[in-house]
């Protein structure tokens, strides 16, 4: 069962920052989650909300800002246990840290309403830039129309089926959307993870991925019900746990 290290090691440092995937590849992660964003002037940016508001008590959106404003910005603030200045991260910057160490890397398209027009080129672009990366890479987006022109743009693109709001009654139908997507993985919620659910989605083909397991108890259940990953804002403490 994959250890994915959910916005690096968000448990110990400010999630999405330079600081939190060093310490996770410090603590032995090969898997890890992402989110990406697009400012102002074009830049791929590794944040998870739109706006500033919870990480740095800014009203400012990452759409609406240039790079060079947004670098100036501490996202770390509202991290009390080390409020100290880190910044928003350029994409390269992340994967120059973590793709060396790198087996599974899950980028996270943050594009509700299609806010970032040409963001699937752009990453694409991206991701066929270094040698080996695009054969790591697992794509996955709340906004299905994202997905849909990912697929478009890419058939042999690994995508992951996210969805908004997902319950037990509504696997079936969100089951025939991820296959006509072609998805090979499907990321549910924790509180989805029963083995009825987690069986019904392997059957139909795919492989799951859990979000978010932070501690022993719920690890160990994901690895006996047969997940094939957890996200983990402690991907040190899960290792551990389910390597015992």
């Amino acid at each position: 069962m994959k250890i994915i290290a959910h916005r690096g090691a968000s448990g110990y440092a400010p999630e999405n920052t330079l600081k939190a995937f060093e310490l996770a590849v410090k603590m032995g992660a090969r898997d890890f989650e992402f989110d990406i964003h697009r400012t102002k002037d074009g830049i791929l940016v590794v944040h998870h909300d739109y706006d500033l508001k919870r990480t740095a008590a800014k009203e400012a959106k990452i759409a609406e800002l240039a790079y060079e404003e947004l670098k100036k910005i501490n996202v770390a603030a509202h991290f009390a246990k080390n409020p100290s200045f880190q910044r928003t991260p350029r994409l390269e910057e992340v994967l120059d840290i973590i793709e060396p160490a790198a087996r599974w890397l899950n980028f996270e398209i943050k594009n509700d309403g299609n806010v970032y027009p040409g963001v699937e080129e752009q990453l694409l672009a991206f991701l066929r830039s270094k040698p080996g990366l695009f054969e790591k890479a697992v794509v996955s987006s709340f906004d299905q129309g994202t997905v849909r022109r990912f697929r478009e743009l890419s058939p042999e693109l690994r995508l992951a089926y996210l969805s908004h709001g997902l319950s037990a009654m509504l696997l079936t139908p969100a089951l025939k959307k991820a296959k006509a997507i072609g998805a090979v993985n499907f990321h549910i919620n924790l509180r989805l993870a029963f083995k009825l659910n987690v069986a019904k989605i392997k059957k139909a083909g795919f492989r799951v991925c859990v979000y978010t397991v932070n501690n022993s108890k719920d690890a160990l259940r994901m690895k006996e019900i047969g997940a094939d990953g957890i996200f983990s804002n402690y991907p040190d403490i899960m290792t551990r746990c389910v390597d015992a």
